[in-house]
């Protein structure tokens, strides 16, 4: 298996992932709701489900090389050419850690969102915290390959997804432009439920006040 180039990032697929990158960070990084303030935390969730949509749109329908039928296909590394053996090996995990990362992020978006409209009590919502701790071990695994990848390989693949040369902006020929634009019409379709009909922010707004009250009687049981 070769190592990756340049021309195999093209700037849709730069797009997503950096995409998704900031979302996931965010996500991770900003107060829950049950901090008492949720807004940052639940938009960039959104958003990173809407991401995966157009993702999958793409590879779905996109002339792109079969994603699950070629993450599993694992060779054992050639241990006779030293360090550098190990990189198709990890080029394998990589695709095994981008099919989790597509099929827990929706996952957990969903028993949030689903979750915030039961209430806080709502047994979704643990399940939710507990699809996060995956989303951010898989997140630092990712990290820690990529410095280890670079070690081994001495290839900048940071620099090469950012700021590399591209052959186009859509990924899979005309296909994965049309799966893109379906899928990209399906995210936004999800935003637009979610904080629209659903009315998200109404049911935010609500724990938030519940958990204030809560607060408030706690405290005048413990004055009294």
């Amino acid at each position: 298996m070769g190592v990756p180039n340049a021309t195999n990032w093209a700037l849709s697929k730069r797009t997503f992932h950096w995409g998704l990158a900031i979302a996931v960070t965010v996500a991770l990084l900003a107060p829950k709701p049950d901090d008492g303030s949720g807004l940052v935390h639940i938009a960039a969730g959104t958003a990173a489900l809407a991401l995966v949509l157009a993702r999958l749109g793409t590879r779905l329908l996109g002339n792109i090389r079969p994603f699950v039928k070629d993450a599993w296909r694992l060779k054992w590394p050639n241990l006779s050419k030293g360090p550098k053996a190990f990189a198709p090996l990890m080029m394998q995990g990589a695709r095994i850690g981008g099919f989790l990362f597509l099929a827990i992020i929706p996952i957990a978006v969903g028993l949030g969102v689903v979750g915030l409209g039961q209430g806080e009590d709502s047994p979704l919502l643990e399940v939710h915290e507990a699809a996060g701790t995956a989303i951010m071990v898989l997140a630092i695994g990712h990290a820690a390959a990529i410095l280890v990848f670079a070690l081994f390989t001495k290839y900048n693949l940071l620099a090469i997804t950012l700021f590399g040369g591209a052959r186009s902006f859509f990924e899979g020929g005309v296909r994965g432009a049309l799966g893109l634009a379906l899928g990209s019409t399906l995210g936004l379709a999800a935003l637009a439920y979610v904080w629209g009909p659903y009315d998200l922010g109404a049911k935010i707004a609500a724990q938030s006040e519940q958990e204030s009250s809560e607060a408030q009687n706690n405290e005048i049981e413990d004055d009294d």
